[in-house]
């Protein structure tokens, strides 16, 4: 139980770690990017810290959201049933004819 406690606090703050890491890098390359003086390589350099930026904000709650299964999961534990998809009647039109 106390190695469970410990590997979910050592999670929780390398997740916060690296989303900090990575939100400073993006500040960082975007400063650079705005005061770049030629318009088309300030575009294209924008552009490619919006790409870069996403795919490493993704990546990093990917891999939170990896670390928090992997330390909390619950194993071979049974998925929770699908919700039935019959259509919806409203109770409140009467009958659906006379509309």
């Amino acid at each position: 139980m106390i190695g469970k406690i410990v590997a979910g606090v050592i999670a929780v703050l390398c997740a916060a770690a690296l989303t900090l890491a990575t939100m400073i890098a993006l500040v960082q390359g975007t400063i650079v990017a705005v005061s770049l003086a030629d318009w088309r390589v300030r575009i294209l350099a924008v552009t490619v810290d919006f790409v870069i930026g996403t795919v490493l904000l993704l990546g990093c709650i990917y891999l939170a959201t990896h670390l928090a299964v992997r330390v909390l999961g619950v194993e071979n534990a049974e998925f929770p049933p699908l919700p039935d998809n019959s259509p919806l009647t409203d109770s409140h039109s009467g009958d659906p004819s006379k509309n």
